[in-house]
């Protein structure tokens, strides 16, 4: 194992070691042997690990530096964050392991003004402590924090992530990834601060991680490329809290197909399962839901969702897409062959399933017990679904506790909702702005 010290590298939270670190990991992936990170912190820009594995025993910080331009602009770029600015760079390389008892710090908080909100435009005044909810104004920022692409059989293990100024791990097209024993926690106030992203990938485990992010949990799409599918993904024994979403599947012209998610808690979340389609060129197909706990409170800010413990939509939401991005292939459907079995809920708004000209097909949801409660934030958005970025509106009486469109095909099979009613042969649509 090699040990960055022996390049120079300081552990004082002062130096700059990102050259001493990128000499040990230029060796190290000459020898096959993994980069160690000691007791210390260890300040750092942009460093690529060219096939090189990470080790950070206990009590070492991999700070990232607060200097946006130690994070030069990569020849990568984004359908939607742009050009890549990453801390940790693995691109085509196989076989690389991150793991340790030690800390990664991506610095987030430097990257805003922490003094600052940016409160939406509401249907009601923000008080003081609504605003305190809201999200920072966003800025310039590293915006894939370690990012992964085109590359197999990688491991994350046991390390602890915090303040990533935007997206916190993604993966890539990439294949046979095991993320273990991870714990993320970021800013609550920070807008794209997901946890783990895993875009047009195949071949996922996520186990036993504990994750608290200002934005979604854990994102499964084809972000990277429409034309890929994001396919056999396992997520189990994990612990959640999103001002965001949770776990959401999909997103706009995605296909995601082949995903397994039990065992999870999901506590304090805006959102808490999301499926979400538009309305062609998207699916999301064969997923199982199982042993759930979901919990969800309304946070007032610029974030998606609106209180829903389990919410599928297919309907438009690429509006801001550039149209040379729509993809070429064709759905018959959006979203079908769902189950959702034995999920405990409890949320400031009702579980909701909304479609558009059949596109939903096949959903089954069973043993569900789903409780509403009181919420202090509610009136912002009003009582309706949240389907954003879309620009569909749905109202939503008090009283529902389940809310299935007529254009869903939705089966219902033991199902408490206590007092509140399950509404369903409705009109989807109350208006569409």
């Amino acid at each position: 194992m090699i040990n960055i010290m022996e390049f120079g590298a300081v552990g004082d939270g002062v130096t700059l070691n990102t050259e001493s670190i990128q000499a040990a990991v230029d060796r190290a992936s000459e020898t096959r042997e993994a980069v160690m990170i000691p007791c210390g912190v260890f300040i750092t820009g942009t460093v690529n690990l060219k096939g090189a594995s990470l080790y950070l025993e206990s009590g070492a910080v991999l700070k990232g530096s607060e200097n946006l331009d130690d994070y030069p602009e990569q020849d990568y770029i984004h359908n939607e964050l742009g050009a890549l600015r990453a801390m940790l760079i693995i691109r085509d390389c196989d076989h690389v392991t991150i793991e340790g008892s030690g800390t990664i710090d991506f610095s987030g908080r430097a990257f805003y003004d922490t003094s600052a909100r940016n409160v939406p435009d509401s249907r009601v005044p923000f008080n003081d402590e609504q605003i305190s909810e809201c999200t920072y104004p966003i800025g310039q920022r590293p915006n894939e924090c370690l990012f992964f692409h085109n590359s197999q059989n990688i491991v994350v293990r046991g390390i602890k992530i915090i303040d990533a100024p935007c997206w916190t791990i993604s993966f890539h097209e990439c294949e046979n990834i095991k993320v273990i024993g991870l714990t993320i926690d970021t800013d609550l106030n920070m807008p794209n601060n997901d946890g783990m992203h895993f875009c047009s990938c195949k071949g996922v485990i996520v186990s036993d991680c504990n994750i608290s992010s200002g934005d979604d949990c854990i994102a499964i799409s084809g972000i990277t490329n429409w034309e890929k599918p994001c396919e056999n993904i396992v997520i189990t024994n994990c612990i959640l809290r999103s001002c965001s979403k949770a776990i959401v599947i999909g997103y706009i012209y995605s296909c995601v197909r082949n995903v397994a998610i039990s065992n999870c808690i999901i506590k304090e979340s805006n959102r808490g399962l999301c499926i979400m389609c538009n309305d062609e060129s998207s699916l999301v197909e064969n997923v199982r839901v199982t042993n759930m706990i979901i919990d969800t409170v309304i946070r007032a800010g610029n974030w998606w969702g609106n209180g829903e413990p389990i919410f599928m939509m297919a309907v438009k939401h690429d509006y801001h897409i550039a149209a040379n991005q729509h993809p070429e292939y064709k759905t018959d459907c959006a979203i079908r062959n769902v189950c959702i079995d034995g999920v405990s809920c409890t949320g400031e708004n009702a579980i909701g399933i909304i479609g558009q000209n059949g596109n939903i097909r096949e959903v089954e949801l069973k043993n569900i017990n789903y409780v509403r409660k009181p919420s202090k934030n509610l009136s912002l958005k009003g009582e309706t679904f949240d389907f954003s970025p879309g620009r569909v509106d749905v109202d939503i009486p008090r009283s529902c506790g389940i809310y299935v469109s007529r254009d869903a095909d939705a089966e219902l099979k033991q199902i408490n909702t206590h007092e509140w009613s399950v509404i369903t042969d409705q009109s989807p649509f109350s208006g569409i702005s």
